[in-house]
């Protein structure tokens, strides 16, 4: 009984997540001459570890904590938390009628490879040194759905691809980062078949 009330109490102490989706942003409110600071965790008081341009973009956030004053982006070789005070929409372009952004890069380890989409195209490397170049030939919403899971599909000389993007947090098995997207990849090429899984991100902007 005192277990399970400990464990209740850490539970009720924790710090916490607000579930959201993938949302994008750009700086505001910041001098030319300063930059935004990126911090270790959604506190003005923790570690500074890295600064955002006063004019970046693209900024990915991941999601917020429970209070929606920090946002949780992707940094370096782990994730960092920024002010969402200084920080206005920046909506970017999607693939189709989906919600995913054009510019998703999205890759995977054991084997390792890449995937790059783009509005009209993909291209696609792995560790064996293939490198392909794909046409975005329809992307799809699961039914009933209005942003994703998103169904991209994608086709080359004598080959295909199709990819299943949706908003879920992702780790990549190396690094301490969770990525807002997680992808499958079916790939027809040359007679084989293979199928990989992965996550995505959209790099920050200029």
């Amino acid at each position: 009984m005192r277990a399970l009330t400990l464990a209740l109490a850490t539970a009720l102490t924790a710090p916490t997540l607000a579930l959201a989706e993938p949302s994008y942003h750009r700086v505001t409110g910041v001098a030319s001459d300063d930059t935004l600071n990126v911090r270790s965790a959604p506190d003005a008081s923790s570690a500074d570890i890295g600064d955002l341009a006063h004019d970046a973009t693209a900024i990915e956030v991941s999601r917020t904590d429970a209070s929606g004053g920090w946002g949780r982006i992707l940094w370096n070789e782990g994730n960092g938390w920024i002010s969402m005070r200084f920080l206005a929409p920046d909506p970017q372009p999607t693939l189709g009628k989906s919600g995913l952004p054009v510019g998703l890069e999205c890759s995977g380890t054991e084997p390792f490879w890449g995937l790059s989409l783009g509005a009209a195209s993909a291209r696609y490397s792995d560790i064996g040194g293939s490198d392909l170049d794909l046409n975005i030939a329809e992307t799809l919403v699961a039914q009933g759905r209005l942003a994703w899971p998103a169904l991209v599909s994608m086709e080359g000389p004598g080959s295909n691809g199709e990819a299943i993007v949706e908003a879920r947090q992702c780790n990549d098995g190396m690094s301490d980062r969770d990525y807002p997207w997680q992808v499958d990849f079916i790939l027809t090429w040359s007679g084989d078949r293979s199928f990989v899984t992965g996550c995505c991100s959209l790099p920050l902007g200029d």
